[in-house]
């Protein structure tokens, strides 16, 4: 029995001890409160539209706990501090943060003075009772482009905290070469390392030519890695290039491949020629066994021709040999450098003209059974 509780202990222990180091907990989220922005000369409707708009942004950055005038009024259990909800004082926000638990506020105006919008954003530090940061921006143009402005300024007005909890984002790309572009700019070219980016979302865009542009808003997480895996897709044009100069040089790489046995077979067939016929008449020259001939000259004067083609045929062997291993280093060159053919088809929805049967095996109907066709593609 004691065994059996010191086991039981050891156990509990081994849970209790080893479980919280497995478990990684998430970094709480920043407290932020969105209040209302105050609309001077644009309609009040349009100003809580825009205000959720701004909480939304915020919100989309995974980094903050954003709180809206509803939660605000829930956590405001008092009349006088609804009062709070009005202010426009740094000692005013910093009473109301302090009452709702929250470390920064985030307040503004939108307006519009004759044909241009101007909207202000202010992001208030409760605990140093201060404005952090402050952004202005102006511009004529639509209510729709209006929407794109708020979101501008949304993240210009916490892009300090956005890079202070930066994340990690990883682009792998099925094409080496290809450019990828980071929120409209360029920073390098696949394969790439590790991107450090702040926190938030991050328009990605891949493109190189002969491939469809791949573009997607990617969202980064503070403190994380986010990979993104990009599937270049070629152009209809590209593939049929591709597949033409793919094909040629495959063509020529079996060419050579085929002239290489040639030459060599040849060779080692002229050898086996020579070493049966000419081979015991030279062997026998060069050893003095000239039989009835008696002398080296009388042996000589009787087989020159001989001699003589033994010798032109070796040499003629050694040369296709060498042409041989010249071509077949030509040939593993060819394989070896060359594209497959193959490689886009899978985007093309055609088979390669050179190729008329899938990689590896395929079944063919014939008359009278089945019968089984290979093709490897090297």
């Amino acid at each position: 029995m004691r065994f059996g509780r010191k086991l039981l202990g050891l156990v509990l222990l081994g849970i209790f001890s080893f479980g919280p180091i497995r478990a990684q907990a998430e970094p709480p989220k920043v407290k932020l409160a969105v209040l209302d922005l105050r609309p001077q000369g644009v309609k009040e409707d349009v100003a809580k539209l825009l205000t959720s708009i701004v909480a939304k942004q915020l919100q989309s950055y995974g980094l903050f706990q954003v709180l809206s005038r509803q939660d605000i009024v829930y956590m405001l259990s008092h009349e006088q501090d609804m009062k709070l909800l009005g202010c426009d004082s740094s000692d005013c926000y910093a009473e109301l943060g302090g009452k709702i638990g929250t470390s920064y506020l985030v307040a503004g105006n939108v307006g519009l003075v004759g044909k241009k919008f101007v909207i202000n954003l202010q992001r208030i530090n409760i605990a140093d009772t201060k404005v952090e940061k402050r952004v202005d921006r102006q511009f004529s143009g639509s209510l729709e482009q209006l929407l794109e402005e708020v979101r501008t300024a949304s993240h210009q007005v916490v892009a300090d905290l956005l890079e202070a909890s930066s994340g990690q984002l990883l682009v792998t790309t099925t094409e080496e070469g290809a450019d990828v572009a980071i929120d409209g700019e360029t920073v390098g070219t696949s394969p790439l390392g590790r991107l450090s980016l702040p926190a938030g979302p991050h328009d990605v865009k891949v493109k190189k030519e002969g491939f469809i542009a791949w573009a997607r808003t990617v969202k980064v997480m503070p403190h994380e890695t986010e990979v993104v895996d990009v599937t270049m897709v070629p152009s209809a044009d590209f593939i049929q290039s591709y597949e033409d100069k793919a094909d040629s040089m495959r063509t020529w790489a079996w060419i050579t491949a085929a002239t290489f046995v040639a030459l060599e077979g040849a060779a080692l067939g002229l050898r086996v020629f020579t070493w049966q016929k000419y081979d015991p008449i030279v062997d026998d020259y060069n050893d003095g066994i000239y039989g009835v001939y008696e002398s080296q000259d009388n042996y000589y004067g009787h087989y020159k021709d001989d001699i003589k083609t033994a010798n032109a045929l070796d040499y003629a062997a050694l040369g296709m040999g060498l042409a041989g291993v010249a071509v077949g280093a030509v040939s593993m060159y060819l394989f070896i450098e060359g594209e497959s053919p193959s490689r886009y088809r899978r985007f093309s929805g055609v088979k390669s003209k050179s190729s008329p049967l899938p990689d590896g095996a395929a079944f063919a109907p014939l008359p009278g059974g089945g019968s089984v066709a290979m093709r490897w593609e090297f």
